[in-house]
This record gives structure tokens, sequence and C-alpha cells, in this order.
């Protein structure tokens, strides 16, 4: 199908949508977009829980202003990927692994497309997976940029993860984990916990109304000990030693969703990582006010003049 548009959300030049199978036969979204003039190398775009593609097309076209070409993924389960539970607006993972060995099969198989040297743009749960597919040595890149990384979860208790995990061993993985939205409903924007941005917001309502596909609810209990699971792998002593590539942490001053606490505990971990805190972003950094989401653009491009690619 063509992408989905919404006004001031134009659909970045050359953009092409591609159709992939991932483990277990699920069907993966993906979006390939040139860079203009000379490539100076590809950046991974790696989305958050609950986001889609076209959410990106305003970074995509940035990026691309910026010499890169760009990849960008529907993960399994959400956008207009192809999902592992009947109902469509359950967020659902039985493993952080499978997006993990999605993202590898992607980029191994529209690798003409990429040039190096590989850069990751990874948000929130896209910064899990991505970070997982670092540990496990799944995806090889040049650089990495973390926005608000779900390195911890804001409000999972060491008991909510007891629970999520039995009740996955007793086969109930398939189920909304407790007090979660079960249907996808308009986010009013005095309410919400993600930007100060209301024209970038209001986009983001308006693709999900044009597209009702888009929508997803809460996460599902096997998502929450999935997500716990691949947390609790991060902060084990030596995890990430071996990740020696450049990396930029940006951390929001007004994070209501994941915990900051996290990103300084993995940051330090990292042997070449470069920490900063955007002050007054909420949680999606790169959808706030300009002047915000221009202080995480300045730490990008020096990180970009930095990535090199593997000899």
């Amino acid at each position: 199908m063509a992408f989905v548009s919404a006004p001031g959300g134009d659909i970045p030049e050359g953009a092409e949508e591609h159709w992939l199978e991932g483990r277990g036969g699920v069907k993966l979204r993906v979006l390939t977009a040139p860079a203009r003039g000379a490539p100076r190398g590809s950046v991974i775009v790696a989305p958050g829980r609950t986001e889609f593609i076209e959410k990106y097309f305003e970074v995509i076209r940035e990026l691309q202003a910026r010499g890169f070409a760009v990849f960008c993924i529907d993960w399994r389960g959400q956008g207009l990927s192809g999902r592992e539970v009947e109902n469509s607006q359950k967020g659902h993972f039985v493993s952080f692994d499978d997006p993990v060995n999605d993202l590898a099969t992607a980029l191994k198989r529209l690798a003409d497309r990429l040039p190096r040297p590989h850069i990751a743009l990874a948000h929130s749960m896209g910064g899990g997976i991505v970070l997982r597919a670092l540990q496990t040595r799944r995806v090889e890149l040049d650089a990495a940029a973390f926005s608000a990384p779900m390195w911890g979860i804001r409000g999972l208790s060491s008991m909510a993860k007891r629970y999520a995990r039995f009740m996955t061993s007793l086969g109930c993985g398939g189920f909304f984990a407790p007090s979660v939205s079960s249907k996808w409903k308009p986010e009013p924007f005095k309410r919400n916990p993600v930007t100060h941005d209301k024209p970038r917001h209001t986009r983001c309502q308006d693709l999900i109304s044009e597209e009702p596909r888009l929508a997803l609810a809460g996460p599902t209990i096997g998502w929450v000990a999935a997500a716990a699971d691949t947390i609790e792998a991060f902060h084990q002593p030596g995890a990430l030693a071996h990740v020696r590539i450049p990396i930029l942490v940006a951390t929001a001053s007004d994070e209501e969703l994941v915990d900051n606490a996290s990103h300084d505990a993995v940051a330090a971990q990292l042997p070449n990582a470069t920490h900063i805190t955007v002050a007054g972003a909420k949680h999606e950094i790169l959808m706030e006010v300009d002047e915000l989401r221009a202080q995480f653009w300045a730490a990008f491009d020096e990180l970009a003049a930095r990535a090199a690619p593997a000899p």
C-alpha cells in the first residue's frame, strides 16, 4: 500500500516500501530512502513502542538533507507489520530477540541501498532493541544515537516483573497487562507525556485517524516479561564492555515513561559513550519543539562526524 500522509508529514523524497518475512513468518514493513546528493552513510531509524514509519517522515527528511540514506522499520506487532496475537491493538513480543532478528534480516536484505557507515537512531523501545542487537552482536553498527532509550521502565517493580513472568509461564502472555488501555483512544494534547509541540502531536494523531491499523493500545503481559528480561541483561556486570563504537545517549529531563537512572547506569558501561540531558524535553525528544530538538541534532551531528566503518 502507499504510505499514509497527514498535513506537515510529507513523504520523504525517493522513499520506498519493502515487505519482508521475519521469524515465524511475520510480515515486516520497512522503508528505505536515499540520501540527497553523494551519500555519507546510512541511518537506521528504530522507532519506539506504538510508533510507525510515517511518524518519522520529518526526521527522515532531515537525515536525507544531512546526506544520509535512511532505513526505518515497523516492528512486528505495530505499525502495519504483522501481529503475533489476534487483537491487532495489543503490543506484543514473545521475546525482544525476535525484533532484533527482524532488524538483522532486514538490514542484510536491503544492504545494497544502505551505504556505510551505519548509524542507528533509536528511540525508547527501539533503543532497547538496538542495544540488545549490539550486545548480542547480531547487528554491526558504526555508531549509535539513543533518544530516551528504554533501558528501564518507570513503575515496573520487582513484583510486577515476577507476576508477568509467572503469568507468561502459564500461557497468559498474550493477555493485556494489568491497568493498561485495551483500546487506542485519541490522546488530548494537554495531558500528553511525550511532547510540548502541539503540531507534531496532532500530526501523529491525524495519521492514526487516517489509517486506523496504525493504532496500538497497551502492552501484553508477555511484552512486559520480555522487556524485563532484556533490560536486566543490560545491567549485568561487563555485559556491554565489548560495545566500543561511538554512542550518544540523550535523556529527556521531563521524562514520565522510561527510567532516566538507567541511562546513567548503562552509559557508564559503554566505553565510548557521550551522555547528554535535554533540559525541558519530554519523552519524545525528536518530536519536541524546535529549540529542544536542536540540542539533540547538534549532538547527533557530532556523533556522525566520528562514525567510521569498521576496517
